[in-house]
């Protein structure tokens, strides 16, 4: 008897010891996970408050923009002798954007300012910067404008139609409110804009190695040559990321989020301790709990692991949900553009040789609706279409709200050409039978171009364009209808 006795103590014994070593075992592991989810959080909310920055820049940038683009569709009717006129625009644009000059020039002539003044522009260092007029808004940093002695970003906006632009100049003293210390990066931290070279163009008032040379990696060693040109790699290509490096015994974590103008990129320098110091605070808080239940791990393992995975699933749901809210459209709750355009990019990235349609519609004369029935009507008009229109399409493809009345559908997965036929007669039914209005019906029409991927476009820029061309091609034809870009539906 005492023999079994002993022999059942020893059991207990070895199965205590081998629950012991299992527990152990996976408080361990839980714990290198959680040291690696600690960084990795930290890192997020870094990068996180780093893109938020970015897209207030680009947005600031974007304003102005726009301002100068409405203001050159003005200037294409005037001539380079009405001066009187050509100055009060300019005099209207610059308190608009806030550029402090704003000068018209046409090809082989002075600039007219705001004051209606002459500017020889051709002895300018940037004069072939002015002189290379495009069809498109241009950007280039001036570390000296030789109009004020200022470092400014230049906004070249072409006017249509005619060998002209619209030159902005915008003091870089404008976005320092936006490269101001965030609690979020640390006092220490090193903010800035610069260039793919490194070449800061506008900083915080850090006195960090990182900002003192104008250049971002002048003091970094030379073992820090791989990270540097996966850096520059990254900013030529306008890829965001991150890095560690030192800087004569400077150790900063460097975040860089393309801003979207050329390859000017936001650049967060955090001290190295402070990244440290945060993600051992969100280790010590979980460490705690985990001790606390280490104590009492026997009576309660099976808990403490449905707790666990309850609260990752709850994580994950809440992570989810925020996704999908910052990728919404509030007025149509379609996917807003950028999430539009990224989940098109990455439906084409994973599925290159997938047959696929993109449309590109507008709203017919959706300004004359807003005019005539006012912008209430109007709004009910696009948030009607982003409700009705999901229902004709499957639930896996992408349809999104791009700008003020233009909408991108994106068919995924079709099975032959003749697919792309029937869906796009798909699409010219549901027009004809679109109505709003609740007492008052207004038929409401659409002008449709459709391209086809691969073949009319292997990415989404060359896409799009397509598409765009063919909605210009429907428009020309007379609006509310739809034609392809390769004319598809006109040879059937």
């Amino acid at each position: 008897m005492k023999k079994k006795g002993k022999t059942n103590a020893l059991r207990w014994m070895i199965l205590i010891v081998i629950l012991l070593i299992v527990v152990l075992y996976m408080f361990f592991n839980f714990s290198v996970r959680i040291k690696n989810e600690a960084e990795e959080t930290v890192r997020s909310e870094l990068v996180d408050a780093a893109e938020k920055s970015a897209v207030q820049i680009s947005a600031k940038i974007q304003r102005v923009s726009v301002a100068g683009e409405v203001i050159a569709q003005v200037l294409k009717d005037l001539s380079a002798n009405d001066e009187e006129d050509i100055g009060r625009y300019m005099l209207a644009v610059a308190e608009k954007t806030g550029a402090y000059e704003a000068v018209f020039y046409e090809k082989d002539k002075d600039g007219i300012d705001q004051n209606e003044t002459h500017i020889e522009l051709s002895g300018k260092q940037y004069f072939s910067f002015v002189n290379g007029l495009t069809e498109e808004t241009q950007y280039t940093y001036l570390k000296d404008d030789e109009l004020t002695g200022q470092a400014a970003m230049l906004f070249l906006v072409p006017v249509p139609d005619r060998e002209a632009a619209l030159l902005l100049f915008y003091a870089f003293d404008n976005f320092k409110e936006l490269l101001e210390e965030d609690s979020e990066y640390g006092r220490t931290a090193a903010i800035a804009i610069s260039d793919a070279g490194g070449n800061i163009l506008e900083h915080n008032d850090s006195s960090s190695n990182y900002l003192s040379s104008g250049n971002l990696w002048t003091y970094v060693g030379e073992e820090y040559g791989r990270q540097i040109g996966e850096m520059k790699f990254n900013m030529q290509k306008n890829n965001s990321g991150f890095c560690v490096m030192e800087a004569d015994g400077e150790e900063k974590t460097l975040i860089y989020i393309p801003i979207g103008i050329n390859d000017w990129t936001f650049v967060v320098g955090v001290d190295q301790n402070y990244v440290k110091q945060r993600t051992s605070r969100s280790i010590r808080k979980t460490s705690i709990m985990l001790y606390q239940l280490l104590g009492v791990a026997l009576l309660f393992a099976a808990a403490f692991g449905g707790t666990h995975i309850f609260t990752r699933l709850k994580n994950e749901e809440k992570r989810k949900a925020l996704q999908e809210k910052a990728d919404t459209d509030l007025l149509t709750g379609l996917y807003n553009k950028l999430a539009t355009e990224r989940k098109i990019k990455e439906y084409m990235r994973e599925n290159p040789k997938s047959l696929a349609m993109m449309f590109v519609l507008d709203i017919d004369n959706f300004k004359k609706i807003n005019d005539t029935m006012g912008h209430a009507f109007g709004d009910e008009v696009l948030s009607d279409l982003g409700k009705r229109i999901s229902a004709n399409f499957r639930v896996s493809d992408i349809i999104g709200r791009t700008g003020g009345d233009e909408f991108i559908i994106f068919l995924k997965a079709l099975k032959d050409d003749s697919n792309t036929l029937r869906e796009a007669q798909k699409l010219v039914n549901f027009f004809k039978n679109f109505q709003v209005g609740e007492y008052v019906k207004y038929s409401a029409t659409a002008s449709i171009g459709a391209a086809v991927f691969p073949a009319d476009g292997a990415d989404f820029d060359t896409l799009y364009k397509a598409a765009d061309q063919a909605l210009y091609k429907a428009k020309k034809r007379g609006k509310n209808q739809l034609a392809f870009y390769d004319d598809r539906d006109q040879k059937v």
